[in-house]
């Protein structure tokens, strides 16, 4: 029975042929019928969910028909097929064209029967890439069909593609394809055409006309949104690679980055500083997941990361639309410019890909989605007027306002000039005296200071005449001849002893040992000596400073190179402005005016050179100064040119003499904390008599020494290098250790603001610069007496209170007033902790307190006015008259309990403390 069936079933076969087992949805030809046809309502479709059937396979099974007039095609990894039969009753036609409108489609294999359908001819697209015919057009896959007249053939086309799509299959002749196609190519080349235009303007504008961070940032949202546009027609990735597998991903990474574009425009024009911190969440995640999508789908090229850059297309576009939409709702501050424009363009991108995931599958959806990208752009030229009227009124606010900074500027160097003319005088009687105190007395060395700084004044006043001249144009070029080679061989020995004082290496260096020339000597010395100034100032000690000069055919080369702290990159192209300095905080190192470099590059100027920097944080910094200068045949004879203003001895450190640990002789420990020396040795001089001193350069040394040392008083500048005097504050009045000690603030800088700061963060009293030296010797006396005060009604007989107040509430109250309670809290917690411990001894007191010996002595002593020995044993006694009150124990064992092991040594301390025995303590 069974070889009758099996011979049955091959008979079958045989006659009607494989792809006969299934009847595919025939589709007539006629000469009425109107052409281009969609034929997609025709066409029968199978889902191959295994990817692996054969034609063969697929020809005997039962296909579904169609629905619809189109078909959209999932995400997946599901392989289908489509079929249908073609019937020719034209006579007049026998070519057709088979058009496949989508050109995403990542592979079509198309299998197109004879006249018979026994046999069937292959053909396999991917996504079109060389056989494109313009690169700028997107192109649908397409497939020829000979069918002559009254011939019949069965078709089946198998789709392969990951990524979901919307398509249509039309049936076209070859007059009506090449008509449609010529249509699409001048309606794409316009909308092009617009595209392009719209690129190159907003590249234009924001490059080099229109200087905002919106617009350019919308620029920026542009270009990578005419990219998207590019990739979702398959335009992009052919540009790159001829390869269909590796264009598809192109493809996908540019449509995928409109959520990027979006993300980076959202966020830094609305989101930031306007929206909660979760807005900001939001937006991040948006941009870095776009990111994300877009390197895995180069990685691993899935369906389901396809399909989550479409939602993610969907869900940004709708939460920034929603978030402009509100912020106009609720009179949220918008660029209006660029809103309106910028959520017509997402609403376009959201329409287009929620069609491709099947939620809206109307299909003028697509041509709505085109109109509000045409839209987009129209809207975003009309806005360009009110774009350019923004722009030419904060164009205007600058020049004005650049105006206005000129002319202010132009009054600050004239009030300086003025007033450096009026300084002149005055200076001239002060240092003119000066110098004849020290030839009558060279051994006072606070003339020598004295007369060092009125110089150093003097300077300033002098480069800032300078600067005056410079900006009316009064400072002309005064050439005498001679040899420049040699001048600046003096100009450079002059430093030589400044860098052996500050322990810096000086090497310098010309490329000729005589150069004769017209050079103006004064321009040249004041443009070498700032130069050279400034590369001491920011060297440290065993550092090294070069000079190189280079004397060239009609130019001089000068190279000052330190190799110091170097210059912060930020900060490099505002070293030459007038009054810059480079570290203007309160805690810089150096000090300065931000004069020197503002007059060195003018001078130059003047001389019709130019000078550069090149600089690295941490390596140091070279400055190149280019003259025009001519070599000329001899100089007059006799005639030798020497710098006027050579740097002098004064300009060098105050030599500092070591400073050894207090003397324990009963004087009180001032320490000095100024980190400049002359002042430092000036503060020295006014209360070496009297104190014991401790010197510091800065705010970290200072607050090293004071926690080592703990002093009786401070004195300390405000604007210190490494802690400044602010920090220095802060953290004494933090220390448990220091908190008791009373800080004197001296500093030039003496608004309100500055005073309040100060006196918040904990200094005692508030000095402004200059000071007067009796004023400052009484504020001292002063603070060291109020403390005394203090320590004097804390070491009072306390007899009398115990019985109106326990003990804790009169420590607390005590230690309100002098601003330790952390400390004395600390005290009482390990006292207690070894209450009973006979042996508990000033070293082991200090080790729990996790101090040194001295320090607790000194605490202690500050504090509470007693020496260590003293208060643990005054601590002992109180805690056993407290004992002794609530009469639960015997005398000798509260003696026991807290500490003592004499009853006898017990109870005379006991006595000389309270004037009464333990027994009769109640």
């Amino acid at each position: 029975m069974k070889n009758y069936i099996k011979l049955l079933f091959f008979f079958v076969i045989a006659f009607y042929g494989f792809p006969k087992q299934g009847v595919s949805q025939e589709i007539v030809l006629s000469e009425d019928q109107k052409i281009p046809k969609n034929i997609t309502s025709s066409i029968e479709i199978l889902k191959d969910s295994t990817g692996k059937l054969t034609l063969e396979q697929v020809a005997a099974m039962n296909f579904k028909k169609s629905p619809k007039d189109h078909i959209v095609f999932p995400y997946s990894d599901d392989v289908f097929w489509v079929r249908f039969s073609l019937k020719n009753t034209n006579a007049a036609n026998k070519d057709w064209i088979l058009v496949w409108t989508n050109p995403l489609v990542e592979q079509l294999d198309i299998y197109i029967s004879d006249t018979t359908g026994q046999k069937f001819s292959h053909k396999r697209q991917k996504i079109l890439t060389v056989e494109k015919e313009k690169k700028l057009i997107d192109q649908d896959p397409t497939f020829t069909v000979d069918l002559s007249p009254n011939q019949r053939k069965n078709i089946y086309v198998k789709v392969t593609s990951k990524r979901g799509h919307y398509m249509t299959l039309r049936l076209h002749s070859e007059k009506t394809y090449y008509k449609s196609k010529l249509e699409s190519f001048a309606g794409q080349s316009f909308f092009n055409g617009l595209v392009i235009f719209r690129l190159f303007l907003v590249l234009t504008l924001s490059l080099f006309i229109i200087n905002n961070f919106a617009f350019r940032l919308y620029s920026l949202h542009t270009v990578i949104k005419t990219f998207a546009f590019w990739g979702y027609l398959n335009i992009a990735g052919p540009w790159f690679t001829d390869d269909p597998d590796v264009a598809k991903k192109i493809d996908f990474l540019f449509y995928n980055s409109v959520t990027l574009g979006g993300g980076i425009f959202v966020y830094f024009t609305q989101v930031r500083g306007k929206f909660s911190k979760i807005h900001t969440i939001i937006a991040m995640t948006i941009i870095l997941l776009t990111i994300f999508e877009s390197i895995i789908v180069f990685v691993d090229y899935q369906w389901y990361w396809l399909k989550l850059g479409v939602y993610s297309i969907i869900i940004s576009a709708t939460y920034f639309s929603g978030l402009y939409l509100y912020s106009i709702v609720k009179k949220i501050a918008i660029e209006k410019y660029y809103a309106i424009p910028f959520i017509l363009g997402m609403i376009s991108y959201a329409l287009l890909y929620i069609r491709l995931l099947g939620w809206i599958e109307y299909e003028p959806v697509y041509s709505i989605a085109y109109l509000l990208f045409l839209g987009e752009i129209f809207v975003f030229v009309i806005f360009l007027g009110g774009i350019f009227r923004s722009a030419e009124q904060k164009l205007n606010f600058s020049i004005e306002q650049n105006s206005r900074l000129k002319e202010l500027d132009n009054l600050k160097t004239s009030f300086f000039a003025n007033i450096s003319h009026e300084f002149r005088t005055p200076l001239t009687l002060i240092l003119s005296p000066l110098k004849d105190l020290r030839r009558e007395f060279p051994e006072r060395d606070i003339f020598r200071v004295m007369q060092q700084n009125a110089e150093r004044l003097l300077a300033l006043i002098n480069q800032l005449l300078d600067l005056s001249k410079l900006e009316a144009g009064k400072m002309d070029m005064q050439l005498q001849r001679s040899d420049l080679a040699q001048f600046l061989n003096y100009l450079f020995a002059s430093f030589e002893s400044l860098g052996q004082n500050k322990k810096i290496l000086f090497q310098y260096e010309q490329s000729q040992l005589n150069y004769v020339a017209d050079f103006d000597q004064d321009k040249i010395e004041k443009v070498v000596t700032n130069l050279l100034s400034n590369a001491f100032k920011f060297t440290p000690p065993n550092g090294r400073v070069q000079v190189r000069v280079d004397y060239q055919k009609t130019q001089l080369l000068l190279k000052v190179q330190d190799f110091g702290i170097g210059i912060d990159p930020q900060r490099l192209p505002r070293i030459f402005d007038r009054f810059y300095q480079a570290d203007s905080g309160d805690n810089r190192t150096y000090e300065g005016t931000g004069i020197g470099l503002a007059l060195v590059k003018e001078l130059v100027q003047v001389m019709k050179g130019s000078i550069n920097v090149e600089s690295k944080v941490g390596e140091g910094s070279i400055f190149t100064v280019m003259l025009p200068m001519l070599e000329e045949s001899e100089a007059p004879k006799g005639q030798v040119v020497v710098p006027i203003n050579m740097p002098k001895e004064q300009a060098l450190l105050v030599e500092e003499l070591p400073m050894e640990n207090p003397i324990n002789d009963g004087k009180e420990v001032l320490l000095i904390v100024e980190d400049n020396p002359e002042l430092r040795a000036y503060i020295r001089e006014i209360f070496a008599p009297h104190y014991d001193l401790l010197e510091a350069s800065d705010g970290q040394e200072g607050l090293e020494k004071a926690i080592e040392e703990l002093p009786d008083v401070v004195i300390c500048d405000l604007m210190m290098p490494r802690l400044d005097g602010f920090g220095f504050c802060k953290a004494m009045k933090n220390n448990e250790l220091t908190n008791h000690i009373p800080i004197i603030m001296l500093t030039a800088k003496a608004t309100l603001t500055d005073r309040l700061e100060g006196l918040e963060l904990g200094a005692d009293d508030y000095l402004s610069k200059p000071f007067d030296r009796e004023e400052l010797q009484v504020r001292v006396r002063n603070l060291i007496k109020q403390r005394q005060v203090l320590l004097q009604k804390y070491t009072k007989n306390k007899a009398s209170e115990l019985a109106q107040k326990s003990q804790v509430e009169e420590e607390t109250a005590l230690k309100n007033r002098i601003n330790d309670e952390q400390f004395m809290q600390h005290c009482h917690e390990v006292l207690m902790q070894h209450l009973g411990e006979s042996g508990f001894d000033v070293e082991r007191f200090a080790e729990a307190m996790n101090v040194s010996a001295v320090q607790l002595r000194r605490k202690l002593k500050a504090s509470t006015g007693q020496g260590v020995i003293e208060y643990l044993r005054n601590f002992r006694l109180e805690k056993a008259a407290e004992m002794l009150a609530n009469k639960t124990e015997t005398v000798s064992e509260v003696a026991y309990k807290v500490g003592f092991e004499s009853l006898s040594y017990f109870s005379k301390m006991f006595f000389e403390k309270y004037e009464k025995s333990p027994s009769d303590w109640s």
